[in-house]
C-alpha cells in the first residue's frame, strides 16, 4: 500500500509545481468507465506513452512506462523490476491504473527463482477525498504553497527530445538549499531528482494510440477494497500492495 501512497504524493507534488489556473465499481476485466469531462485535465496532451530510463539501485533494476488517455483522466503506470540478490532471482511487473475516482493496483507478474508467485488480488482505492484535497491545494492555496516550498522556475531543459520547464522546490524550510528538481512538459513529469535518485524519461510519444486493455484489470483477479485514510494512518505497516 505504501506504493499507492507514494504515487499520490508524487501527484500532489506535480500539481503544486504545475498549477496555474463519478465512476462505478470495477469488475475483473474492466476498471471503470471513461472519466467524465467534468474531471479536470491532468495533462495538455490528449494521449501518450512515456518510457522512462532504467534505474539501478543496490543491484535492483527497474523500468517504468506511463500510458495515458483523455488528457490524463485515465492513466496506467507499469513498473518492471528485476533483481538477483544473495541467490534470490526475481522478476516483477506491477501496474497502477487511475481512472475517474479510483486507483487499482495489481501484480501482472511475479517470478521468484523460477516459481510463479503472482497474486491475483487487485487493490482498489477510492481517491475522491485525496483529489478534493489536491484540487483545493492547487486552486485555493497553490501560490501560498509555492512560497512555503520556495518554488522556483529554473529555466528550461531538454528531456526525451522535448523542451520542458525546469523547477525546484525545498521540502525543508530550514534547509532550502536541499532541493528537489523536476522537469514538466505539458504538465507531464519527464524528470524528477532528489539527491542522487533521478527518474528521467527516455522517450515520449504524444497523441499515441493507447490500447484500452492498458486501463483494464485482467480477468481472473479479485478486487479488494482499500481505505486510503486508514492505510496512511499506519506508518509502520509494510507490504507488497
Amino acid at each position: 500500500m505504501n506504493r499507492t501512497v507514494g504515487l499520490l504524493l508524487l501527484s500532489a507534488l506535480v500539481l503544486v509545481s504545475g498549477c496555474s489556473k463519478k465512476s462505478d465499481s470495477p469488475k475483473p476485466g474492466i476498471l471503470t468507465e471513461s472519466s467524465s469531462s467534468s474531471t479536470p485535465r491532468r495533462y495538455d496532451v490528449q494521449s501518450g506513452i512515456v518510457t522512462y530510463e532504467p534505474m539501478v539501485i543496490m543491484g535492483i533494476k527497474s523500468v517504468s512506462t506511463l500510458y495515458f488517455d483523455d488528457y490524463g483522466r485515465r492513466e496506467a503506470r507499469e513498473s518492471v523490476t528485476d533483481s538477483n540478490i544473495m541467490g534470490m532471482k526475481s522478476h516483477e511487473k506491477k501496474v497502477d491504473i487511475t481512472d475517474g475516482d479510483y486507483m487499482i493496483s495489481y501484480e501482472a507478474e511475479k517470478i521468484v527463482n523460477g516459481k510463479d508467485e503472482t497474486s491475483k488480488v487487485a487493490t482498489k482505492t477510492d481517491l475522491r477525498k485525496f483529489k478534493e484535497m489536491a484540487m483545493k491545494m492547487g486552486a485555493e492555496i497553490g501560490e501560498q504553497m509555492k512560497k512555503d516550498l520556495d518554488y522556483r522556475e529554473e529555466g528550461t531543459e531538454v528531456v526525451a527530445g522535448v523542451t520542458g520547464t525546469k523547477y525546484s522546490i525545498s521540502l525543508n524550510k530550514e534547509k532550502k538549499e536541499q532541493r528537489v528538481y523536476g522537469v514538466l512538459y505539458k504538465k507531464i513529469s519527464l524528470k524528477s531528482q532528489m539527491g542522487g535518485i533521478i527518474i528521467k524519461a527516455a522517450k515520449i510519444e504524444e497523441n499515441a494510440s493507447v490500447p484500452a486493455a492498458k486501463f483494464e484489470v485482467p480477468a481472473g483477479y479479485t478486487i479488494k477494497e482499500v481505505n486510503l485514510e486508514k492505510e496512511m494512518a499506519l506508518p509502520g505497516k509494510r507490504g507488497n500492495e
